[in-house]
């Protein structure tokens, strides 16, 4: 946490940190109380702990990586896909087994209507339980605004700055013994200037995944916080080894530095 810069905390930076938690105490507190859909929704993720024990599963990003990478070779395996991924399914010739979303406003109000309509086992934010359709497939989670890594999901569990912690976090309680994390480049480029966490506006041809125009002129994005990031995957790295379970890397030209890298063709031999 020392290599952290003050620079990159302004004071509305930080100002907006303390209004959002003070506006989270509600559904802090609905997470807790006994109510109706409180109790079915940890019933649920409750069946689904160590589901996979043993397993190996593959977690998908969203980095420009994936159009060199053979998708198609995933599709008879566990997978875990993370925000807008369904886009991909032309390609891939499937859905990811999971979906999981993490960013209200960049991911889930911007693009409501194609997660609402997606028909896989999906994981939102304990935030918008009300927003979506009571199906089955929906599960929600609660986040804290930290770096820590929580095994037990029917928890809070840690935002860690990216969706891609989330799913780390999530693939631990399916009981998944080794995780494999490709189209993670952590190679952002930006098309304004700003400080991690600064919202900014797509021009439309911002170049950061896996398709052009992921995000249309005008609509928001966030400019990544890799330090934070990369506190939150040590975390889970820790955590996963400290129980004999591995995250390996094979985003194929990726930058992150975290995990061991192998290669994803080698996978499949």
């Amino acid at each position: 946490m020392k290599n952290i810069r003050l620079k990159d905390y302004s004071i509305i930076r930080i100002l907006k940190g303390i209004k959002r938690r003070i506006f989270d105490i509600p559904d802090i507190i609905s997470w807790y109380l006994p109510t109706k859909i409180s109790k079915k929704n940890k019933d649920k993720l409750r069946k689904l702990h160590n589901k996979h024990k043993g397993e190996r599963c593959f977690i998908i990003a969203n980095g420009p990586s994936l159009k060199k990478t053979n998708l198609s070779l995933l599709k008879d395996e566990y997978t875990i896909g993370m925000n807008r991924i369904y886009l991909l399914k032309e390609k891939m010739g499937f859905l990811p087994t999971y979906l999981a979303v993490a960013d209200i406003e960049i991911q889930l109000n911007q693009f409501h209507d194609e997660y609402d309509s997606i028909d896989i086992p999906k994981f939102f934010p304990w935030k918008l339980r009300r927003k979506f359709r009571n199906s089955e497939n929906v599960f929600f989670f609660i986040m804290k605004y930290k770096t820590d890594f929580s095994p037990v999901f029917t928890k809070f569990i840690g935002a860690g700055k990216s969706v891609t912690v989330v799913c780390f976090q999530l693939a631990y309680y399916l009981g998944f013994s080794e995780v494999i994390l490709i189209g993670k480049d952590h190679s952002y480029t930006h098309e304004q200037k700003g400080v991690p966490g600064t919202r900014i506006r797509s021009s439309g041809k911002e170049s950061n995944h896996f398709i052009s125009g992921y995000y249309k002129k005008g609509m928001k994005w966030t400019i990544p916080n890799y330090l934070e990031e990369e506190i939150a995957y040590r975390h889970a790295k820790k955590a996963y080894e400290k129980y004999g379970r591995k995250i390996f890397d094979a985003t194929i030209d990726g930058k992150l530095n975290v995990f061991e890298k192998v290669n994803y063709y080698e996978l499949f031999k």
